[in-house]
């Protein structure tokens, strides 16, 4: 399988890549054993101007950074919750809360946890 659009030099066949992606699963769930979620933030940087993603030459290294804490949810399965936290700037500003397979609960009481200790955003208007 080769992921080069994504910017990765991968070679693996489905064989390899379902038992990495089962040995990552392993290790997650090993960790969650100790801390049972994790809260981190659902973008890595402030939202970019609109078409920077699709740029040839850094789109891909944008996305993929910016995206960072998103992708183990994505690409393992764990159950998330993403929680509006307010506004920055004017920028929505929010987090995301992992945990281990099957304990969406967990992720859900954190969530209940993040939005009582902050005064919800108010939704903005569109722009018209």
């Amino acid at each position: 399988m080769q992921l080069c659009e994504l910017g990765l030099e991968l070679e693996a066949s489905p064989t390899e890549a379902h038992a990495t992606r089962s040995m990552l699963i392993r290790l997650w769930s090993q960790f969650f054993a100790e801390c049972p979620v994790v809260v981190g933030p659902t973008w890595t940087r402030l939202p970019w101007p609109a078409g920077a993603d699709l740029d040839p030459a850094s789109g891909v290294a944008l996305v993929r950074d910016t995206t960072r804490f998103v992708l183990p949810g994505n690409l393992l399965g764990l159950p998330a919750v993403a929680v509006p936290t307010g506004v920055a700037d004017g920028l929505p500003t929010g987090v995301q809360v992992y945990a281990d397979l099957w304990r969406e609960d967990l992720c859900l009481e954190a969530a209940e946890i993040v939005e009582a200790g902050l005064a919800m955003p108010t939704p903005i208007d569109p722009v018209r």
